[in-house]
């Protein structure tokens, strides 16, 4: 054999063991992909009343501008002109939105080259990664079947629309599930490392790391100490993005303070806050469309809490860290703001669900009687500009 032939065939054989241990999508995987392409089709055609029946101004600007809502316009407006653009373009308190998403936006701008496009093929992309972990996180830690139940309960979720939304929800799904699956293995590294870069796509992502220590300190056995200390590399990003305001306003609290301009986000009494979101939700104060809004909130808090205290009974003591303190967050502001869209980042809710589906099978029956018409509210809400979470 000459050398010329010594060298194809090492490179034959190189690309044979690449590609025998490549992903390869399970049988599994492929039902939950399936679940979501279909899910996609299915938000695709909610675009066709939302534009030809409900959106008449949308449809004079074009299919797109159904997707140029709310979160979306302003995530666009910072990949584009960063945090502190020219005059006209950088909008109010948007350094409470961490830059992970719009870092992420604006490199895949750099291919598609339109901001709407680009955020609608993250979240499509993410999505389908998310739905793959969340399969394999429910069979592997609720039960064998259980994947495609979760996927299905999570896509058709009454907040979904913003899965597909060029909103940063999907990306941190995935990012989130990869980090616990990750976990689950005990790949610590790995875990710390993703928890880390979710913390930069939502602040959410410390909560993960909350709930990660926990399950290092079950778990991690005389690896316990190196594995923790990891937790220095999941704050890098965060730090760098807090060093960053720090430098642009010379104020450390930047963050806090636009949460709080922006979205009257502070902490507050829970007996208050419900108070508030009940006045809201069921008084005059505003139309009907945003009073809708705070009735889904007040739903979706009893869901979280409910979810929590499912896991603590099951000792299921990380996931309960995560789930709780991301309703606690919520549930101790100015008023029950978003929760619905939370809910789309607790896996144990879905992965649950899914388990007490299999068990009984009119409970799975009756989420999704309930929950898909309220998807399809929201769903034409957000398309019609008419969302308010």
């Amino acid at each position: 054999m000459t050398s010329a032939e010594q060298v194809l065939s090492r490179r034959d054989s190189a690309a044979s063991l690449l590609l025998r241990h490549a992903w390869r999508p399970s049988p599994a995987d492929l039902d939950v992909l399936r679940i979501w392409l279909l899910s996609r089709c299915a938000v695709l055609a909610l675009t066709w009343p939302a534009e030809y029946i409900l959106g008449h101004a949308a449809s004079a600007r074009g299919w797109l501008s159904l997707w140029q809502n709310w979160d979306a316009v302003r995530l666009a407006a910072i990949a584009q002109f960063g945090y502190f653009g020219p005059p006209g373009h950088a909008t109010a308190d948007q350094v409470a939105s961490p830059p992970g998403f719009p870092l992420v936006l604006a490199a895949v701008h750099a291919i598609a080259r339109q901001w709407t496009v680009s955020g609608l093929i993250i979240s499509f992309v993410a999505g389908a990664v998310a739905a793959v972990l969340l399969g394999r996180i429910a069979e592997d830690g609720y039960g064998a079947g259980l994947g495609s139940r979760a996927v299905l309960f999570l896509v058709a979720s009454p907040a979904a629309i913003f899965l597909a939304a060029g909103y940063s929800e999907a990306l941190f799904l995935a990012l989130a599930l990869g980090s616990w699956l990750a976990a689950g293995k005990q790949r610590w590294l790995l875990a710390v490392m993703l928890a880390g870069l979710a913390s930069v796509v939502r602040v959410n992502g410390l909560f993960l790391c909350a709930a990660l220590v926990v399950q290092i300190l079950l778990r991690a056995g005389g690896e316990r100490l190196r594995a923790v200390a990891m937790f220095a590399l999941a704050l890098v990003p965060l730090g760098c993005y807090e060093l960053y305001l720090r430098a642009s306003t010379g104020n450390w609290l930047a963050w806090l303070h636009a949460e709080q301009h922006g979205w009257e986000r502070q902490f507050t009494s829970p007996v208050d806050t419900f108070k508030g979101t009940w006045a809201a939700a069921f008084g005059h104060e505003f139309p009907a469309t945003v009073s809708f809004v705070f009735q889904l909130e007040i739903v979706a808090v009893l869901a979280g809490v409910l979810t929590t205290v499912a896991l603590l009974v099951v000792r299921r003591w990380a996931e309960a860290v995560y789930t709780g303190l991301t309703i606690g967050a919520m549930a101790t502001s100015v008023w029950y703001e978003s929760v619905p869209q939370a809910l789309l980042l607790l896996w144990p809710l879905w992965c649950g669900l899914a388990a007490l589906s299999a068990r009984r099978p009119w409970a799975g029956h009756l989420y999704l009687a309930l929950a898909i018409p309220v998807s399809v509210a929201i769903g034409l809400l957000y398309l019609t500009g008419n969302w308010a979470g």
